[in-house]
């Protein structure tokens, strides 16, 4: 199994860091603007990006840890989980993993840059107040993805 790990420093309380990942609108402002659901533990959240994406349950819900199931979407990411951990260091650090992947294969390198952008863009949100989520995104491909 392969994992995309990543990690970034950012400049706000825990707090806010927690409700940027575990809120449908903070979720909106670095990922992607058409989330929905229930980011409740238990609850499905769905990320849509011009129509389609990935559903996903709230399998974990804490203080300093979030954690997904992807239910749907991509046929890669089904049965992948998202876990985002945070921690106060000398900053607030989040840890994000995306994990239990078949292969490295394609699909896999494009979701690593890609959640290299979504990564800073979840920075930049809590940093500045203005992150880029999809539509407004870095695009890693000619293709417009």
């Amino acid at each position: 199994m392969s994992m995309i790990a990543m990690k970034i420093g950012v400049d706000c309380k825990p707090e806010a860091a927690l409700a940027a990942i575990n809120s449908i609108e903070g979720l909106s402002q670095w990922w992607t603007q058409e989330t929905s659901g229930d980011s409740n533990l238990g609850g499905t959240i769905q990320f849509r990006f011009n129509g389609e994406g990935p559903d996903m349950e709230v399998t974990k819900s804490t203080d300093d840890t979030v954690v997904w199931k992807c239910l749907s979407g991509h046929a890669e990411w089904a049965g992948t989980e998202l876990q985002f951990e945070i921690r106060e260091e000398n900053e607030t650090i989040i840890l994000f993993q995306h994990r239990n992947w078949e292969s490295e294969s394609s699909m896999f390198h494009h979701c690593s840059m890609k959640w290299a952008a979504f990564m800073f863009s979840l920075k930049h949100y809590l940093d500045e107040g203005v992150g880029r989520p999809f539509p407004n995104d870095i695009k890693v491909s000619t293709l417009g993805f």
